[in-house]
C-alpha cells in the first residue's frame, strides 16, 4: 500500500536486490477498517513480476470469504483478524495451509493474545499490530513492546515454531526495541521511513535499517 502502482516494477526489482523476505499486501474492505484496498488484480500483477512470496494481510470482515478470491500460492503468507467476524478461524488456518501458504493470525492493539493458545498447532506466524490498523503512518501504541514480549513468552511456553512479525511504525529505533522484545520480522513502509522517497532512497534506507537492527542483536 506504500508503493504507487506505476512504480511497482522498479520497486519489486529493488526488493529482489535487497532480498526482502516477502511483499506485504494489505487487503481492506472499508468495513473492518475504514480504508479500501488492495484487489486481486494487483496481487496477480505482483505474482507475475516476482517470485518473492506475498504476505497477504486480510483486514476484512468475514476473512474466509476472501481467501478463494486471491488463491494464495505456495510459500505466500496469509494472516487475518480473528475478531473480524471470523466464524471458524481454525478452519481458515487449515484452508490457508492447504494452499501451500504460511498461516497466521493478526493481533490488533486490543486483541487478546490468548487466541494463540487455541490455534497453536496451526500457526506459522503471528502478526502483531503496533498501530491501529487501516492507514499507513499511524502512531505506535505505547503497550506494543510489552505485548510483543508476552506473545514471545507464550510461543516459547507452547513450544511452537511460529515467527513473530510486527506491522506499524517500525522505524529503526522502534524495530530495535521490537527485536529485543521478541519480534523476528518487520513490515516496513512509510511509517518505518523506508518507502515513499523513491527506489534509490529505499536502497539507501534499507542498508542502514538492516545494519542497525542486526547490530542490536
Amino acid at each position: 500500500m506504500c508503493v504507487r502502482f506505476w512504480e511497482l516494477r522498479e520497486h519489486i526489482e529493488a526488493f529482489e536486490e535487497a532480498q526482502v523476505a516477502s511483499v506485504h499486501f494489505d487487503v481492506m474492505d472499508g468495513h473492518f477498517v475504514d480504508n479500501i484496498m488492495l484487489g486481486t488484480s494487483y496481487y496477480k500483477d505482483i505474482k507475475l513480476l516476482t517470485k518473492i512470496p506475498v504476505d497477504i494481510h486480510l483486514m476484512c470482515h468475514e476473512p474466509e470469504r476472501y481467501l478463494s478470491y486471491f488463491n494464495p500460492q505456495e510459500n505466500d503468507w496469509v494472516s487475518f483478524h480473528v475478531e473480524a467476524r471470523c466464524d471458524h478461524p481454525y478452519r481458515l488456518l487449515q484452508r490457508i495451509r492447504d494452499c501451500g501458504a504460511k498461516a497466521g493470525i493478526a493481533l490488533g492493539p486490543d486483541t487478546p493474545i490468548t487466541y494463540i493458545e487455541e490455534m497453536a498447532d496451526m500457526l506459522d506466524f503471528v502478526l502483531v499490530m503496533a498501530v491501529v490498523p487501516g492507514f499507513s503512518g499511524g502512531k505506535i501504541i505505547p503497550g506494543s513492546f510489552k505485548k510483543l514480549s508476552r506473545v514471545h513468552k507464550m510461543i516459547q511456553n507452547l513450544g511452537i515454531n511460529a515467527d513473530i512479525f510486527v506491522d506499524g511504525n517500525t522505524t529503526v529505533e522502534n524495530a530495535i526495541k521490537m527485536r529485543q522484545s521478541g519480534a523476528n520480522g518487520f513490515v516496513v513502509g512509510t511509517g518505518s521511513r523506508l518507502l515513499g522517497g523513491g527506489v534509490e532512497q529505499f536502497k539507501k534506507n534499507w542498508k542502514e535499517y538492516i545494519s542497525a537492527v542486526e547490530r542490536s542483536i
